[in-house]
């Protein structure tokens, strides 16, 4: 009992501490792919947090439909990169930024999305 109580509390410092030791690693890779890849570990971490932590055994039945909004935001990040490059489509003008903050939260939202979405057991 006590060593799963210890769990529940060291594994979110644990996870929190492995993603500021990779943070300057990320911030190296530029502005779109640091962000996108701090992104990514916020979403994956995130989504294994209470799972490992052993905190819950819900179990959502529809959970594995979380790949379709995933790729939704997966391809208005790769259209982001794209304009980052000098692509221009008027239609999706309003979709590029190279706000670092912005791309960090999408590809955290895709990625607990479609982590959470294989961890349901159906996968993508």
């Amino acid at each position: 009992m006590f060593l799963r109580k210890l769990i529940v509390i060291l594994l979110p410092l644990g996870l929190l501490l492995v993603i500021g030791l990779l943070l300057p690693l990320f911030s190296t890779m530029g502005v779109f792919f640091g962000s996108l890849l701090l992104g990514l570990a916020l979403g994956v971490a995130l989504a294994l947090l209470l799972p490992l932590a052993g905190a819950t055994r819900y179990r959502e039945p529809f959970a594995y439909l979380l790949w379709i909004p995933a790729v939704v935001v997966l391809l208005v990040l790769l259209y982001q990169y794209l304009a980052s490059l000098g692509t221009d489509w008027p239609v999706f003008r309003l979709l590029a930024t190279l706000d670092s903050r912005l791309i960090t939260v999408e590809s955290a939202f895709a990625s607990y999305m479609i982590t959470f979405s294989i961890r349901t057991g159906r996968g993508i």
